[in-house]
């Protein structure tokens, strides 16, 4: 069967700007057979009207969906045998697809349990400022991690692997991502810890993502995650604790108790240090 590629890109209205940036990124790949649905993220409705126009003329290229029940009906439907996600502000480096897609097929051969890969990723600090975007700065942001198989433990640093810098064989994903809310600024990382507990994930250590951060705190500009920092540690628990709830999943379950083990470690080294200074 001939390879191809889904991509859903998370866009939150209003940030037409970040979203024709990862667009551009993704038609500049060298690999071109890629399927795109554009997935807005309704909960600030008063934002649609800003882009609505931007957002009907994409329409004529790509799908574009409101409904989230919609974007997992479509991941099923899809022809495409690859799935990628992509945040509306985040890029990738043109070899990104194909690199990833030619190094999964190589490990899988060996290695069946291997549904999923990862790049290192680059993290670009820069300033939304009128009409342009300027880049202050780019430092490696996981280049600790090693190639080969993702260990457990890496669910204990949140984000330490960015959504925009993976990619799943599609039937791996089917069975766990509607147990997770697309929309949230929490998703992924409950997503991934699931995902981890059926799969494993292969860290390629080439820089062929881009974390991109602003220093703008509003909507238009802001990281989504930033700006929604206390709701990303609340909705990120939640996820954990209905997944702990999960008696039929005692590998997924045995994922979030050593999860919980190394924080209740950390907090307890933290409290002796403090005491000792």
């Amino acid at each position: 069967m001939e390879k191809s590629l889904l991509v859903i890109v998370r866009h939150k209205p209003g940030r037409t700007r970040l979203l024709m940036r990862a667009l551009q990124s993704i038609n500049d790949q060298t690999f071109k057979k890629i399927n795109i649905i554009i997935f807005c993220m309704e909960e600030e409705l008063k934002y649609h009207n800003v882009d609505d126009f931007y957002l009907k003329e994409l329409s004529n290229i790509y799908s574009v969906i409101y409904d989230e029940n919609c974007i997992f009906n479509a991941i099923k439907m899809s022809e495409s045998n690859y799935l990628c996600f992509m945040d509306d502000d985040d890029s990738w480096a043109p070899e990104y697809v194909s690199r990833l897609l030619s190094v999964l097929a190589n490990i899988q051969s060996t290695y069946s349990s291997v549904n999923a890969i990862a790049c290192h990723t680059n993290k670009v600090a820069e300033i939304a400022e009128n009409n342009r975007i300027i880049i202050n700065s780019t430092q490696p942001w996981n280049h600790y991690l090693n190639a080969g198989p993702v260990s457990f433990d890496v669910i204990y640093y949140r984000n330490s692997i960015p959504l925009s810098s993976c990619l799943f064989d599609k039937n791996s994903v089917i069975d766990v991502i509607e147990s997770h809310k697309l929309s949230s600024p929490a998703f992924f990382w409950p997503f991934f810890i699931h995902y981890l507990a059926e799969n494993d994930v292969w860290i390629l250590p080439e820089a062929l993502a881009f974390y991109h951060f602003r220093e703008n705190d509003d909507f238009e500009f802001g990281n989504y995650t930033v700006i929604n920092n206390e709701l990303f540690d609340i909705e990120c628990k939640i996820a954990e604790n209905k997944m702990m709830r999960s008696i039929d999943d005692s590998s997924l379950l045995n994922v979030l108790l050593s999860n919980i083990a190394n924080n209740s470690l950390f907090h307890k080294i933290s409290y002796i240090e403090n005491k000792i200074k």
